[in-house]
């Protein structure tokens, strides 16, 4: 019997070799798609190219803007003359909105369309000459009360770099280009009430910015962190009603601002 099963079994085990498989061979590896073959090393170069990681950046703060020159200042308002040499505007602190919306293109560079909102209370105008508005006068070198808001509303593309500190601190650094709408309405000029018909006085300039960041990681998603803004404008010419239709600012305005912000990805 047992000189019976050896020769059984030599003839099994050659059948098996002459089909291609042996009793202790492991299973043939699936065929590779040559077409569509990626090498482990680069799956995370694909997973990258795929697309931009997109995000929001709500941020809310204070705006300071610095004293401005003006270049003329004169005309009739209210039915009111107006007329002044050249001086400086002066501005109360204020308010500042930004709503910046993102794609990280890479681990270290950002790009953002960046509306936002200003707003700061007018406090005085401080002529060179003599300022003249209806039968008083005021001495040059001396202020004139002004009472009323300055807007600002920038429309900004920022290009913002991350250096990565450690995975819960990061710096940023970026500087924006773009424009600016300008609007001022003035109730009062020392103690002259202006009429409400006489509308918002507004202008529309160039605008650039630059900003410093110190930012917080808690999540893949989220982050918040802190970020000081310099704003500033190229020349305006304000035009349409109010006092300020009779400005022209050769040299722009400068606003520094200090907001929080939260980040999240989607």
């Amino acid at each position: 019997m047992k000189t019976c099963i050896f020769p059984l079994g030599l003839y099994l085990l050659a059948g098996g070799i002459s089909l291609g498989q042996t009793p202790l061979a492991a299973p043939a590896p699936p065929p590779v798609d040559e077409e569509n073959y990626v090498p482990p090393w680069k799956t995370n170069d694909t997973k990258e190219a795929t697309g931009f990681d997109w995000y929001v950046a709500p941020a809310l703060g204070i705006s300071l803007i610095r004293d401005t020159d003006i270049n003329q200042f004169s005309g009739i308002t209210s039915g009111t003359s107006v007329s002044s040499s050249t001086g400086f505007l002066s501005y109360d602190p204020g308010f500042r909105m930004d709503v910046p919306i993102g794609a990280r293109i890479t681990d270290w560079f950002a790009l953002e369309f960046a509306p936002g909102f200003m707003i700061n209370g007018l406090n005085y105008l401080q002529p060179n000459g003599n300022f003249t508005i209806g039968n008083q006068t005021v001495e040059g070198g001396q202020q004139v009360n002004l009472q009323g808001d300055y807007y600002q509303i920038p429309m900004l593309a920022n290009f913002l770099f991350t250096i990565p500190i450690d995975p819960h601190f990061t710096i940023s650094a970026g500087f924006s280009v773009g424009g600016m709408v300008t609007a001022v309405q003035t109730t009062s000029v020392q103690g002259v009430t202006m009429e409400s018909s006489d509308g918002i006085s507004t202008a529309l300039s160039f605008a650039y910015a630059g900003q410093f960041g110190l930012d917080f990681p808690f999540s893949e998603n989220m982050q918040a962190g802190l970020t000081y803004k310099y704003t500033g404008t190229g020349a305006q010419d304000f035009t349409g009603g109010n006092f300020f239709q009779f400005v022209q600012n050769n040299n722009g305005t400068s606003t520094q601002s200090v907001e929080a912000y939260f980040l999240y990805r989607f």
